[in-house]
């Protein structure tokens, strides 16, 4: 039943991305979306995916291929025009000349395909690198919160946060104090995603914890559900910014606001 259940969620948001649903179809299943926030995650996954197929390479078709598979197919049927005048003599599997015509065909589509298959199987990759990295992130989000404290550093002072990320690290991030907007430093640590450290600015909204990770800029992670934990990534010109906590996914959208209208902490060097 759960499963049947699932299947028809994913039939159904195929459908609504490609504005196949009815009006009322597509209401409700929008409802669902602002209400089920796992599904809404997996919506939003569908989205990065599709956005990232669509930005593979367009290739263009070689000249002439066209003409010579459709060359090649014509020759290859049976019952042409001058079939007849042959009529007496032994018919033939085709020539070496046809032969080598459809080789040639054969083999140009064949590259055709194999180039668009790598290029597809690339995306997938990277797509599912960018999946593995918020997993990470959200798992250092936990280790944190299992600790008897989630950071290295404990302070409410962006200038001893920033230089400490400085002391530690090849860049360190800005470190705005956000007390105002309702979301109080509270310190720092150094996480590992991949192979590299990288900063963890850590907050406190009420009784959550927001914790987050910046990364080289450049980056692509979509906004996401893991482990009841929501997941919400923005990017500028020095880092790639992903902030993970159990608050509701329009309170991470008000954290980043936020964030990236605060004032830097000064270099630190």
């Amino acid at each position: 039943m759960i499963a049947s259940m699932r299947d028809n969620d994913v039939l159904q948001m195929n459908a609504y991305c490609d504005g196949e649903l009815d009006p009322a179809s597509a209401i409700e299943f929008e409802r669902r979306l602002v209400a089920d926030e796992s599904l809404k995650a997996q919506h939003n996954r569908l989205l990065a995916l599709r956005r990232n197929v669509r930005s593979l390479p367009q290739y263009d078709v070689p000249a002439g291929l066209q003409a010579r598979i459709q060359s090649a197919l014509d020759a290859d049927r049976p019952g042409q025009a001058g079939r007849s005048s042959q009529a007496d003599r032994p018919v033939q599997v085709g020539s070496p000349r046809r032969r080598g015509w459809s080789f040639q065909a054969l083999a140009a589509a064949a590259i055709f395909g194999a180039v668009i298959s790598s290029s597809v199987m690339l995306t997938m990759e990277r797509y599912d690198r960018h999946e593995d990295v918020a997993r990470e992130v959200v798992a250092g989000h936990i280790r944190g919160l299992l600790a008897p404290q989630p950071f290295d550093v404990a302070s409410s002072d962006r200038h001893t946060v920033k230089p400490w990320f400085t002391s530690r690290l090849p860049e360190s991030p800005q470190v705005p104090d956000l007390a105002a907007q309702g979301f109080v430093l509270v310190g720092g640590r150094v996480d590992v995603v991949g192979h590299d450290p990288v900063a963890t600015i850590v907050y406190k909204h009420a009784k959550h914890t927001v914790s987050l990770t910046t990364l080289p800029p450049g980056q692509s992670v979509s906004d996401q559900a893991i482990a009841g934990y929501n997941v919400r990534s923005w990017s500028d010109p020095e880092f790639t910014y992903i902030a993970v906590s159990d608050l509701p996914s329009a309170d991470l959208a008000s954290f980043e606001r936020a964030f990236s209208a605060g004032s830097p902490a000064p270099e630190t060097k």
